[in-house]
């Protein structure tokens, strides 16, 4: 039925807006697609309002004065829109309005398009994409496929201000190609330009729209500049296979010679994934001119609730990680899990390998592989006249080193465990709070390459707890609330067997996690044995300007020295150190955290304290952390280290961070940093800057310099809301 406007001429015109009615508009667009009225009607319903509608002589239907057009999530405005039936056209005036949601916003000064706004010239025109980038392009041919055709375009994230009209970057082109059907742009004979200024030129260049994430192509460039390397360039090339899977390359190359290809693949399913990865260099810093590393990540759920992860790195040798600023820890492991956790049960069996970097430590005679299996079950007994909690653990676990050496060098250690704890908790008159345990653990133990221990034997230990707290209460007339609790903790422990080689913990501690704990050891190799007493008081306070502050002061007293302590230990007599920890914090960002073991001639004997303030746009944090030297903790030096970061924001966009750690007992800087950064709605420069210094664990000084320059708005990087005003 085109028919059915005929050329009558007809004009309607009130004092308000005038709404052509949905039947009305669909026959427009049932022209374009042959349906009926009321086909088009059931299926591109549309609604136009518009000062002044009528048709004219030649059968043109037009609507004009501030009009406006929807159809489902599309709106347009116009100054005025003319159907012409003959010509299966609509031919509208600007200032035009094409606003398709977040996907795209169109601006024009004239448009001939198809009714269904999929194809035709648009003149003028200025095209928002994901509302990051901008299109500005003399015109744009749109084809119903998809494509769309821009000529003479300017292309940018940036702002562009009356005051300043060249964006920070942009880039202009002959010509673009829009395929929104895979989101990707191709600019021909494009030019690339900073502030204005031409910098390079591509005769083809093709790169995601900034609603894609995943599109095959370059990544961003990494440059990095060190004293053992030179000048580094790599160049990331991200390849994907379908949505689940998809590989990254990293050719690397520097002014020293060295050259290295980085790779990565990772793959996704619908219970986890995982990630393989590594790189491959041939440099001169060594002996062995091919070097890398490799390393695996794993997640997965599988069935009746249980998960496995795994997370595994292996370098060729010591330095390689810290050399190429993969990792700086002196130390490195990797595991294995499967493991389930419930609100009253944990599985778990693990495996385990440690390497050191470290130049003095002999890996070989290290413990670097071990197994593990536990079983936890919680047993609720409220329902039964004894009361309380049943905790049950069994568990098997070995480690084992490589050398074969008899003694302490070569010795491997495996066992099986069984131990029982029951522990209730009442409360007494006066408002004194009771806990009483019982706990016993039977081990079987094997230990290989080491003939001090016979092969097998076994061991067991029960102990007996009794535990009082007593709180108290108060309120100031401030609003201040106190609370005081003495603690006293009585504990007997009874070992029966050989006590057996200690491999699994050998820094026992004294903090306030463990002041009232069953042993000291974090371990199951050394267990804790004797008459003692754990007592100690703690303070804690809050008050309504957002203040609150934490104190313990507490010590061990045992019948006898243990054995297992030395004497220069902080629990190596009857008398532990004074233990003295602290809490200050406050809902603005103030915060400072301390902690002192203090012996009875005053001396500390380990100290750590911890000072932070974050504010709007200010962070700052140190600390100081004191050990003394200790042959029984392997550690020959005394460590005296005080470290600071401090990084500030500023409106402008820029933002600089500094920092150091300093060896007190050497009086020499370990390790130094320093930051800048800048970011607007459209870029994103990031310089860093590393040194390491000569110290008693590092033998080798080195600098490292990076830099990164980030393009918003591209490939699915928003533009961040800095700087995005413009200033007059």
């Amino acid at each position: 039925m085109r028919g059915a406007l005929r050329p009558a001429q007809t004009t309607a015109k009130r004092n308000g807006k005038n709404r052509l009615s949905a039947v009305a508009l669909a026959v427009m667009l049932a022209c374009a697609s042959g349906l009926t009225p009321v086909q088009a009607t059931a299926q591109n319903t549309a609604t136009l309002m518009a000062d002044q509608v009528f048709v004219d002589a030649a059968g043109r239907l037009i609507a004009s004065g501030a009009v406006e057009v929807w159809q489902g999530s599309v709106r347009m405005t116009a100054s005025q829109v003319v159907f012409d039936e003959r010509r299966d056209l609509l031919d509208i005036s600007g200032p035009i309005t094409i606003d398709e949601g977040p996907q795209s916003l169109i601006l024009a000064d004239a448009a001939q398009i198809s009714p269904d706004m999929r194809a035709g010239l648009i003149s003028g025109a200025r095209i928002v994409l994901q509302q990051q980038l901008q299109l500005t392009a003399a015109s744009v041919v749109r084809d119903p496929s998809g494509i769309s055709q821009l000529d003479q375009v300017v292309a940018s994230s940036c702002p562009v201000c009356a005051s300043n009209p060249n964006p920070l970057w942009e880039i202009r082109a002959e010509r673009v190609t829009h395929d929104q059907n895979t989101d990707q742009l191709t600019f021909d004979r494009a030019q690339f330009r900073v502030a204005g200024v031409p910098v390079f030129y591509m005769p083809r260049l093709r790169m995601p729209g900034p609603g894609l994430d995943r599109s095959r192509g370059i990544l961003r460039p990494v440059l990095r500049l060190s004293n053992a390397l030179g000048l580094t360039v790599g160049l990331p090339y991200f390849i994907p296979f379908g949505d689940a899977h998809d590989l990254t390359l990293t050719p690397a190359a520097s002014t020293a010679g060295m050259v290295s290809l980085g790779f990565r693949w990772r793959s996704a399913r619908e219970n986890g994934g995982f990630e393989i990865g590594g790189q491959i260099t041939h440099d001169q810093l060594t002996a062995d001119s091919l070097r890398g590393y490799g390393y695996m990540r794993a997640l997965f759920a599988l069935s009746n609730g249980f998960m496995l992860s795994a997370d595994l790195i292996n370098p060729s040798d010591r330095t390689y990680l810290e050399t190429y600023d993969i990792t700086d820890d002196s130390r490195i492991s990797g595991h294995v899990t499967l493991e389930r956790v419930r609100r009253d049960q944990m599985i778990r069996t693990r495996a385990l390998a440690f390497h050191s970097l470290r130049a003095t430590d002999v890996n070989d005679e290290l413990p670097n592989r071990a197994l593990q299996a536990s079983l936890d079950q919680r047993i609720a007994l409220d329902h039964t006249p004894v009361g309380g909690e049943l905790r049950l653990q069994l568990g098997a676990d070995g480690h084992f080193r490589r050398s074969g050496v008899d003694g302490v060098q070569g010795r491997d250690l495996a066992g099986a465990h069984a131990q029982l704890e029951w522990r209730r908790s009442g409360v007494l008159p006066g408002g004194v709070l009771a806990t009483g345990a019982l706990q016993t653990r039977i081990d079987h133990l094997r230990v290989k390459d080491d003939s001090a221990y016979p092969v097998p034997f076994n061991r067991s230990v029960a102990q007996a707890m009794i535990e009082l707290r007593w709180p108290l209460a108060m309120t100031t007339a401030g609003g201040a609330r106190h609370v005081i609790e003495p603690i006293v903790q009585v504990i007997e422990s009874r070992n029966r067997g050989i006590l057996g080689p200690n491999d699994d913990n050998r820094m026992p501690e004294l903090d306030g996690g463990n002041l009232f704990a069953l042993s000291r050891y974090s371990g199951r190799d050394a267990p804790d044995s004797g008459s003692r007493v754990n007592a100690g008081i703690n303070w804690s306070r809050y008050d309504a300007a957002g203040w609150s502050s934490e104190l313990l002061l507490g010590r061990v007293w045992r019948r006898n020295a243990y054995a297992a302590f030395p004497h220069v230990q902080p629990l190596g007599t009857q008398r532990s150190d004074w233990l003295l920890a602290g809490r200050l914090r406050h809902g603005e960002g103030y915060s400072l955290a301390f902690q002192l073991l203090v012996d009875d001639a005053s001396t500390i004997s380990r100290a750590e304290t911890n000072m932070a303030w974050s504010g709007r746009a200010t962070t700052i944090s140190t600390s100081y952390l004191y050990m003394p030297a200790s042959t029984f903790e392997a550690r020959p030096n005394t460590l005296s280290e005080w470290s600071v970061d401090v990084s500030r924001r500023f409106d402008s966009g820029w933002a600089s961070s500094v920092g150091w750690e300093y060896d007190m007992a050497s009086g020499e800087f370990a390790a130094a940093r320093a930051g800048l950064e800048f970011s607007n709605a459209c870029l994103m420069v990031d310089l860093s800057f590393a040194r390491r210094f000569v110290t008693s664990t590092n033998p080798t000084a080195s600098t490292r310099y990076e830099l990164s320059v980030e393009l918003l708005g591209i490939g699915g990087r928003a533009p961040t809301s800095a700087g995005q005003t413009c200033r007059t």
